[in-house]
C-alpha cells in the first residue's frame, strides 16, 4: 500500500505496511507524530517541526468554567475568548488553562501545546480586554 503526506508543503510518497498506514490514519494529529518522530531520530534540532498540519477539533483542552469556579463571563468577554480558541487551533495548541485568582478581576490563561507554553496573557470578563504577559 502506498501512503503520501503532504508536509511542509512538499509531498512524499512511500511505501509502509498497510496496518501502519491505517493506525497513522487513527491518530487525531499526526504532523505532531511525524515533529516528535523526526525530534527524536535528530535529537530536537529538527528544522521542519512546526508543521502546518490539521488539528482536530477536539484536540484543544479548554477548562471547564463550573469545575474551575471561573467567573461568568460578560458577553464582551466571549468574543476575545472565542478569537483565543480559533488562535489557538490554528497554533495547534493542546491546552487552553483559564484560572482566576483571588482578589484579581481578570481571568489568567495559558496557552500550550503540550509541554511547550505559547502564550500566557489575562481576560477580563466583564470588559473583555485581552492583555498578553
Amino acid at each position: 500500500m502506498y501512503s503520501k503526506m503532504l508536509y511542509v508543503r512538499t509531498r512524499v510518497t512511500f511505501r509502509v505496511d498497510y496496518r501502519l498506514a491505517a493506525a497513522l490514519r487513527q491518530l487525531p494529529n499526526q504532523t505532531r507524530f511525524v515533529e516528535k518522530a523526526l525530534k527524536d531520530a535528530l535529537g530536537n534540532t529538527c528544522p521542519v517541526c512546526r508543521g502546518s498540519g490539521r488539528v482536530a477539533a477536539d484536540s484543544l483542552r479548554v477548562s471547564d468554567f463550573r469545575r474551575a469556579a471561573l467567573p461568568k463571563l460578560e458577553r464582551a468577554a466571549a468574543a476575545p475568548l472565542k478569537e483565543l480558541v480559533r488562535f489557538a487551533r490554528r497554533m495547534q495548541a493542546t491546552d487552553l488553562a483559564l484560572e482566576a485568582r483571588p482578589g484579581d478581576d481578570d481571568l489568567e490563561f495559558r496557552l500550550a501545546r503540550d509541554e511547550e507554553v505559547l502564550l500566557i496573557g489575562r481576560l477580563n470578563p466583564t470588559g473583555g480586554a485581552l492583555r498578553l504577559n
